[in-house]
């Protein structure tokens, strides 16, 4: 019943990442038809630093939360009123933080009534992490893939209204990001009055969720850091244009991160509910097994139709980005190691085991975009990420491998029992097909 459970969770989540993932190419060719290179390089640039700061001002409240209420370790209802309260703070903190860094950095080259979305858009993410946390400390799978959809669907129409219809361009962008984050989180306040009630917040609850989280919160900001690293020394050395071809290949090369990204949010949620630390190792590991093939061909397939694919879909002033999707593709699909297992080890409560080894990855990123940006530009900022990926995967999973007693082969190849669910699962999809026939 429970491997049933899963598969079902699993097939939603990869039939939602499916399809706002075809929606979310239509909604940036639009962007980047209509804003070219430099305008999709500003509405990148303006919300770089909000991003990196909600990921750090977080605390890991999503991680901590949904590993309290998993475990049931404090009234759920506590841990809500809790987590709220630390949301406004965080929240006051983060603005303050963006509105100095804007002053100092970017207000000389962007007016304020364009840099005040993003500002907003802090809350509103915060509080959209939040209620993730519950969602997956009830294992509400579900809903959070409701959100998602409400999220993407959102986005498209004001897309639509607010570039096509209305040409606001660099505003409309913008605001399409905000309204529709909002939109997201209301479903999401809405869902969770049906499990939890508003209670007095206790200080000593808020405490221990942050001081569980805080170790989630460095982990995730350095590896966050790591991503976005390279879009915050373009914006040194280079421009607006350079961003938005380095973005437009970015996006395109990470969406072979949509398959593991879909299964470690089922992943964190299962092993965050695990009786036992073999339990959540067995299914981290053969969730890489099953993973890991397709997404090589998937990589592959891209990696050849890359100039066709940006040319047709972008137009000819993005096609710089397909050299860009070919260099960062070795490092994207090394990641999904990262992305699989980290999602076992972060649900059990482990997220240091991670930040050992991304402080690292982040430093060589450092290192090798101080060097090559101003060499290459968008190709050596490429380079250093995908350096920097690989390196972070391959030592990240001999360190999963050995602290579990694993070899590689039990990562890699399918056994015999990985043979008989997929035997199990082909059957009755089989079954379901003829009853519908």
């Amino acid at each position: 019943m429970k491997r049933d459970s899963m598969v079902f969770q699993l097939i939603s989540s990869l039939g939602t990442k499916f399809f706002v993932l075809i929606g979310s190419f239509v909604i940036s060719v639009i962007i980047a038809r209509i804003l070219g290179p430099e305008g999709k390089g500003i509405v990148t640039s303006i919300f770089v630093i909000p991003n990196l700061l909600v990921s750090l001002a977080d605390l890991g409240v999503r991680q901590a939360t949904a590993f309290f209420v998993g475990k049931r370790i404090y009234d759920v209802s506590k841990i809500y009123s809790s987590i709220l309260f630390v949301w406004v703070l965080t929240s006051f903190l983060s603005i303050v933080f963006t509105i100095i860094y804007y002053n100092f950095f970017m207000s000389d080259q962007y007016s304020w009534s364009l840099l005040l979305i993003p500002l907003f858009s802090i809350p509103i993410l915060l509080l959209n992490k939040y209620n993730e946390g519950m969602l997956l400390g009830f294992q509400q799978i579900v809903f959070i893939n409701a959100k998602q959809i409400i999220n993407f669907l959102t986005h498209f129409i004001l897309v639509f209204i607010l570039i096509v219809i209305f040409n606001l361009r660099i505003q409309g962008a913008a605001l399409s990001i905000m309204i529709s984050g909002f939109t997201a989180v209301a479903f999401s306040t809405l869902i969770l009055r049906k499990f939890v009630k508003l209670k007095k917040p206790e200080s000593k609850i808020a405490f221990e969720v942050i001081k569980k989280g805080i170790t989630y919160a460095i982990a995730l900001f350095i590896l966050n850091l790591n991503y976005k690293i390279d879009i915050v020394f373009l914006e040194w050395f280079g421009g607006p244009k350079d961003i938005g071809i380095y973005s437009v290949g970015v996006t395109l090369s990470e969406l072979i991160w949509q398959v593991p990204s879909a299964m470690g949010m089922v992943l964190f949620s299962k092993s965050a509910n695990s009786k036992s630390t073999q339990e959540a190792t067995n299914r981290s590991t053969r969730l890489l097994r099953f993973s890991w093939p397709p997404i090589l061909f998937c990589s592959v397939i891209l990696w050849y139709t890359a100039p066709i694919f940006v040319s047709v879909l972008y137009g000819e002033e993005f096609i710089y980005s397909a050299s860009v999707i070919r260099i960062l593709l070795p490092g994207v699909v090394a990641m999904v190691v990262f992305k699989i297992l980290n999602a076992d080890l972060a649900g059990r409560g482990k997220p240091l085991f991670a930040l050992k080894v991304y402080f690292f990855s982040l430093f060589i990123n450092v290192i090798l975009n101080a060097i090559l940006i101003p060499l290459l530009g968008i190709i050596g900022a490429a380079i250093a990420s995908s350096i920097s990926y690989s390196l972070g995967a391959i030592i990240f999973g001999s360190l999963y491998l050995k602290n579990n007693n694993l070899s590689a082969r039990k990562i890699l190849f399918l056994n015999k029992e990985d043979k008989a669910i997929l035997g199990d699962l082909l059957m009755k999809i089989k079954r379901k097909t003829w009853r519908h026939k």
